[in-house]
């Protein structure tokens, strides 16, 4: 009994060192194809109206990645600038974000969203909800101070 004990243990522990922390149908590149409400959320940061008139003219390209030690990578880019950060769930990191930001970033994963919430002034929360399979993420900008404030991004996995 003991013996079998001890097997299980190592073969748990042995799955969980090679797991990767997202389901595969996360990873990918996904190309924006909608978008509501991304102005307002930006002018509520404090993005002057030129950066936001750009940004919100881009088609921008996320890729997430992630290695099997758990290390997630969200890359994206577009002709006006690209950014990029690498992180773990449930592991606070600080974060510079697209607007300016420093934040102080928490990022976990419930069901089929990853939750970053981004601790700054103000709070905002970052919500991927991907559906149909795995084919669209829904990027979903919400600051907590202002439920008002709300931007809905569709992505197209390419």
């Amino acid at each position: 009994m003991m013996s079998v004990s001890l097997f299980l243990v190592s073969l748990l522990a042995g799955g969980a060192l090679s797991a990767n922390p997202l389901p595969d149908y996360m990873i990918g590149t996904f190309v924006l194809d909608t978008s509501e409400g991304f102005n307002d959320y930006m002018s509520a940061l404090g993005v002057d109206f030129f950066t936001r008139t750009i940004a919100c003219a881009l088609t921008p390209t996320a890729t997430n990645k992630q290695t099997s030690s758990g290390d997630i990578t969200i890359e994206t880019s577009s002709t006006f600038k690209s950014t990029s950060v690498t992180f773990q769930l449930n592991t606070p990191f600080e974060e510079s974000t697209a607007d300016g930001r420093t934040v102080n970033t928490t990022a976990v994963l419930n069901g089929n969203k990853l939750v970053k919430t981004q601790v700054g002034e103000p709070i905002s929360i970052e919500t991927r909800e991907f559906a149909d399979g795995g084919n669209k993420m829904n990027l979903i900008h919400t600051l907590p101070s202002d439920p008002d404030i709300k931007s809905f991004r569709v992505y197209v996995k390419q």
